[in-house]
């Protein structure tokens, strides 16, 4: 990437927490240590990193933080702790302002058979989330497919293991009834299942991985794209292919998002390309990838009322990019790049509000804050998700509420508010 397009990139802050900062404060708050260090770290893009320090010990009053802990901040960082939980945390050598990091308000671990002592932790791919039926879906390796009921906090109650796959799951969605699922895997089928776990259809055609999918309307038909190069669109009540879209070079599908309508295709591929498809079988056009990118796309959302799509790729690198569909074409309009660092961008997701969440293969979670201006596109980074290791997150379901849950390579499931 030469000088001139790392330019045209944003770099924006970030801030990395001790992964368990409220195991210290529980030890503090139960008298298990009188007092104990938690690290807290400020990184900028052509600055020297800020490694500080937060002294917990026992506290009260006002000047305490939460739970009768006070906090002294040293070496550069200054913390605060308001009412709920959260820590508005700053950098002033790094010009990094009040920003607010969160803790997880709940921690889910689904129940991973490990039939041997190598087997690796459970490695989330894919999270959905039923509002109609409050279930959380989570897909995993080795066909590893469950539902469980999203506010639960311990035991295996509500838990159901959907069992079929022979591959690596790759993608879950609920039908809009909540009362279906539909699933994508690696070996090549497309199953919906029945809350009771029963699968009264498998789809099959893909010749290489499924890695997503999206239900029009209330179900009747799917979409789905494969690694194999092709978009193929389902009637599932037949369990029938009725349509296929075959990508120039066979380029590896990574994402599909439908409009409001129900009548047009966004196709996102790894070249960093996106197709623009009708479901009637017209082709509307091609977006190219932004010079600057660089790498694989991994990741998309769309936010399809401001007609803003996100795209995440490998180099760290989020393009934004402002989309209208015409009658027979698609518009472009503004446009910016933006990167914390350079992880992979793993997920993305929007959020009601109009935030994007944010999800990299070394973890640290964020809400951005996006705002449209006459000028351009305005990015900050609004809140930092903490209590993640340095692994990935791979998944995001949002809430109608404003909770948000993430999970990946860890194996968890956080939900943060």
């Amino acid at each position: 990437m030469t000088a001139a397009q790392q330019a045209t990139i944003l770099a924006l802050p970030y801030i990395d927490v001790q992964h368990d900062a409220m195991t210290v404060f529980d030890d503090i708050t139960q008298g298990v240590v009188a007092k104990e260090d938690i690290w807290i770290s400020g990184y900028r893009a052509g600055s020297t990193s800020v490694h500080g320090k937060v002294t917990l010990e026992p506290g009260a009053g006002e000047a305490s933080g939460s739970r009768g802990v006070s906090l002294t901040p040293k070496n550069g960082v200054e913390v605060e702790r308001i009412p709920g939980g959260d820590f508005p945390v700053s950098f002033p050598a790094l010009s990094i302002g009040p920003t607010t990091v969160k803790f997880p308000r709940q921690v889910i671990h689904p129940p991973y058979p490990r039939p041997k002592s190598t087997t690796p932790p459970l490695h989330i791919n894919a999270l959905a989330y039923s509002a109609r039926k409050n279930l959380l879906a989570v897909a995993g390796p080795d066909g590893f497919l469950c539902i469980l009921p999203a506010g639960m906090q311990e035991g295996k109650e509500g838990i159901k293991v959907f069992k079929g796959h022979v591959g690596d799951a790759l993608d879950v969605k609920f039908f809009p009834s909540g009362e279906v699922i539909l699933s994508a895997s690696s070996d090549l089928s497309l199953r919906i299942w029945g809350l009771d776990t029963s699968n009264p259809r498998t789809l099959r055609g893909h010749t290489r991985g499924i890695t997503c999918t999206t239900i029009i309307g209330v179900g009747k038909q799917i979409l789905s794209g494969s690694r194999d190069g092709t978009v193929r669109l389902w009637t599932v009540g037949e369990a029938k292919e009725v349509r296929k879209w075959t990508m120039e070079g066979r380029v590896p599908v990574e994402e599909i998002l439908l409009d409001e309508t129900g009548e047009v295709v966004l196709v996102f591929k790894a070249d960093g390309s996106v197709q623009v498809l009708r479901i009637s079988g017209e082709e509307l056009g091609e977006l190219k990838s932004p010079k600057g990118a660089e790498g694989k796309l991994v990741s998309a959302a769309w936010d399809r009322g401001r007609g803003l799509v996100a795209v995440g790729y490998t180099t760290g690198v989020i393009h934004l990019r402002e989309v209208s569909l015409a009658a027979d074409k698609v518009e472009v309009g503004r446009e910016a790049m933006v990167r914390r660092n350079e992880a992979a961008v793993y997920s993305l997701a929007w959020t009601s509000e109009g935030d994007l969440l944010v999800g990299t293969a070394a973890g640290l979670p964020c809400r951005l804050g996006v705002r449209m201006t006459a000028e351009g596109i305005e990015v900050g980074v609004k809140e930092e998700m903490a209590g993640w290791e340095a692994v990935g997150v791979e998944a995001w379901a949002v809430a109608e509420d404003g909770g948000v849950w993430c999970a990946g390579g860890e194996g968890g499931i956080r939900r943060y508010h």
